[in-house]
């Protein structure tokens, strides 16, 4: 019998159970595996025992499509003084006898998988004791194919003092006991249950004895209060079922690379000086290098708990506030180490482009609601789309300079569309693409072939057809968000070539690093002392098994990992940043078959 791969996800237990932490395990994962084509089998000399074994675990872990119904617990932590982690062994209680705090608002943006939701009206919510809790919502953003819902914003009243946990639950889909939305303001539906009795594990359809609250109502007003006095946070699996910003393993789950998990919070808790103690900087080290804000939430993606979402959100607030400059009306947004006198006429500068967040932002949006995130994707989306002329008709093709100008312009063309999805920003992004394949198209070696003396003329004084592993591996990030979103069959072979290009020509002799540069004729870079960046690259051969199932890629991938976690620098933001926005991609790309988000046009890319 084959051994399961120890970061193959486990089945959920059959309830809640009496301890916090194992509520947290009980969310299932919504991912879809439907409709994707057979899983390739190299022939048996090719493939290692150990990485047979993996294969075939995941060929046995077929998961359904998302349920047409089911509930995920929703903890409350009312933290704003300081209370206990979220996850404590068991919530919080109010000691006998106190006054009763008042009511506050509550709200949550809830994502969900491809496919699970597309009525916000068929959302429930109940209390800790089976009651319904009147509850309004809004979709906050759709998947553009197939329009069902992203992320929904849920808000709602909620009573809990300082340092107080609850455990509410949030049914979503069509009742087993109702065949109609229920019209706002209708009781809740009762059956026999009493308050209190177990609610059905996360994910499953609701049983029939339990109590039916009433639907939401959708209300395209409801406003979110995303730094209010309680926080509302779901499981890490719901989290990373949904991919809602990418692939991710939960952290509890990954025992393939624990020292990772230590090593990144260890990092993070250390830093000095203080991750929070730098500022804004146009030329030397910054906070927000590598989207700090992104790498925030994605830590918080992974974890699911209250003090880390607090940290991320403030992250992406203090971004805004602070390297942000709008137009006076409010419709472009650059970095504030553009020049004053910048117009979209005017090629944006290459440090602003890797300083536009797209991705941070859009995660602020998509688990916050906060209108102010979005504005922010949209004003820096625009200012690029208006920009592009300028980019890439010029003396220069700026985006193709260096693999990093492509990536950070279709990070931020993407983010752009996820919450705009007009046919001319598809079109704009389509077009990024296009230059993205054929210049990887113009060379025969699998990288993006450019001159490396004109993008950095102190790291080579000669080399007119290299690449750089590391800027690539944002460049497959930004495709493999494209694809999400689109479907592009293309980006199969792009990510293919690219895995090629990394393993076959971009690693270092001793096979353990991978070279700064590729092809600089004036200096080798073949020295693995720059092991760290291992991290920020093995997530393209992460990708790459995503789309072609070839086990090779993760004992590829691995190897480099067991190296890059060894070689761990977090001390700055920026390795923080880089290390964290990456590894979690690669632990989701090998622990799922076939996200939900690119399952649907999988098989057009075979």
């Amino acid at each position: 019998m084959a051994t399961r791969d120890p970061n193959a996800r486990r089945a959920a237990p059959a309830g809640f159970g009496r301890a916090l932490a194992a509520l947290l395990l009980a969310a299932p994962l919504l991912c879809t595996s439907c409709g994707r084509p057979p899983v390739r089998v190299p022939s048996a000399r090719q493939i290692e025992p150990r990485v047979r074994a993996i294969l075939e675990a995941y060929v046995a872990a077929a998961r359904p499509a998302p349920p047409a119904s089911g509930s995920v617990p929703l903890l409350l932590v009312a933290d704003a003084r300081g209370s206990a982690p979220a996850t404590a062994v068991a919530p919080a209680k109010r000691p006998p006898g106190a006054t009763p705090p008042p009511e506050v608002a509550v709200s949550a943006a809830v994502p969900f998988a491809p496919g699970a939701l597309r009525d916000v009206r068929l959302l429930r919510l109940r209390d800790g004791r089976g009651g319904a809790v009147p509850l309004r919502a809004k979709p906050l953003a759709v998947w553009p194919q197939g329009r069902s819902i992203r992320s929904a914003l849920i808000g709602f009243r909620a009573a809990l003092s300082p340092g107080e946990r609850a455990i509410y639950t949030l049914d979503y889909g069509a009742s087993p006991l109702t065949t109609e939305i229920a019209p706002p303001g209708a009781p809740a539906q009762r059956t026999g249950t009493p308050p209190g009795s177990p609610a059905p594990r996360a994910g499953a359809p609701a049983s029939q004895g339990a109590p039916v609250a009433p639907s939401a109502a959708a209300d395209e007003a409801l406003l979110p209060n995303p730094d209010g006095p309680i926080a509302a946070v779901l499981p890490p699996s719901w989290y990373a079922a949904s991919e809602v910003c990418g692939p991710q393993l939960p952290a509890m789950d990954d025992r393939r690379f624990p020292g990772f998990e230590t090593g990144i919070e260890r990092g993070l808790d250390r830093m000095t000086p203080a991750y929070d103690s730098y500022g804004v900087s146009c030329s030397g080290p910054h906070r927000t290098y590598y989207d700090g804000p992104h790498a925030l939430y994605q830590r918080f993606l992974r974890n699911g708990d209250a003090a880390r979402y607090r940290r991320a959100r403030a992250e992406a607030v203090w971004y805004r506030q602070h390297e942000l400059r709008f137009s006076p009306d409010r419709r472009l947004a650059v970095h504030v180490c553009e020049t004053e006198d910048w117009t979209p006429a005017k090629p944006l500068a290459w440090e602003v482009l890797r300083r536009t967040l797209g991705q941070g932002m859009l995660d602020d949006y998509l688990l916050t609601g906060d209108p102010a995130a979005k504005e922010a994707v949209l004003a820096t989306g625009e200012a690029l789309r208006q920009n592009l002329a300028a980019l890439t008709g010029g003396k220069e093709d700026v985006l193709r300079v260096t693999e990093r100008n492509m990536a950070w312009a279709m990070m931020t063309l993407s983010s752009y569309y996820a919450l705009d999805p007009r046919p001319e920003l598809l079109a704009a992004l389509r077009g990024l693409a296009d230059r993205t394949v054929a210049w990887q198209q113009q060379g025969a070696s699998g990288a993006f072939e450019h001159d490396l003396h004109r993008a950095d003329p102190s790291e080579c004084e000669r080399g007119p057809r290299g690449g750089s592993p590391f800027m690539t591996a944002l460049l497959v990030d930004a495709l493999m968000d494209y694809r999400a979103l689109t479907g592009d069959p293309r980006v199969r072979e792009v990510v293919a070539r690219a895995a090629g290009w990394l393993e076959e020509r971009a690693l270092t002799s001793d096979r353990r690093a991978f070279r700064y540069l590729w092809g600089c004729e004036t200096d080798a870079y073949d020295d693995s002392g720059t092991a760290d960046l291992n991290l920020l690259i093995v997530p393209v051969f992460g990708a790459a098994y995503a789309l072609t199932r070839d086990p090779r890629w993760l004992a590829v991938g691995d190897a480099l990992a067991d190296v890059g976690v060894k070689e761990m620098r977090v001390k700055q933001p920026k390795q923080w940043n880089q290390a964290m926005r990456a590894f979690g991609r690669y632990l989701g790309y090998r622990a799922t078959l076939a996200g939900p988000a690119m399952a649907a046009q999988l098989s057009a890319g075979r």
